[in-house]
């Protein structure tokens, strides 16, 4: 059977998104610093790393100081120079001594959009399920600001 060039080209598109899957994640394979509000005062105290599974791509990732800590980890539904979609969780223990709370876990599902504004140099989580939530605007994000660089991290080569 004899396709035309068209239908050809349409088949060579798709055949391309998917294996490159996510928008072009293979772009940001890598480890990327990862900023947490309420867990440290260090610029990006943790990591997240983007690694391919199967057709498509996981984020999975930690900050960490004493008892605070979030771990954020999903499957890459989106991703470009100014927009993450994750289908995930966020969990952990944000520092909460502001408001008086003892630590606790806490954990957040759901379909977690980070968005790179104002020409900065990182993804900030600014929705929870499509709803607005940058920090306590009862959504679910207890650590506040939720950064994610957008370039990976430069990993000297090893030498014999």
């Amino acid at each position: 059977m004899k396709l035309p060039w068209s239908a050809l080209f349409a088949l060579c598109m798709v055949s391309s998104t998917l294996a490159h899957g996510a928008g072009g994640a293979e772009r940001y394979a890598g480890v990327h610093g990862l900023g947490v509000n309420r867990v440290s005062v260090k610029r990006r105290p943790g990591t997240v790393t983007f690694s391919q599974s199967g057709d498509g791509w996981q984020l999975s990732g930690e900050a960490r100081e004493g008892p605070w800590f979030l771990r954020v980890t999903g499957s890459v539904l989106r991703v470009d120079d100014r927009e993450l979609v994750l289908q995930g969780e966020l969990h952990g223990v944000p520092d909460m001594r502001w408001a008086g709370e003892a630590p606790r876990e806490r954990t957040t599902h759901g379909k977690l959009t980070f968005r790179a504004t104002k020409g900065r140099k990182f993804w900030r989580l600014y929705e929870v399920d499509e709803q607005d939530c940058v920090c306590d605007e009862g959504c679910g994000n207890d650590w506040c600001y939720i950064d994610i660089d957008l370039a990976a991290k430069r990993v000297p080569a090893i030498r014999p």
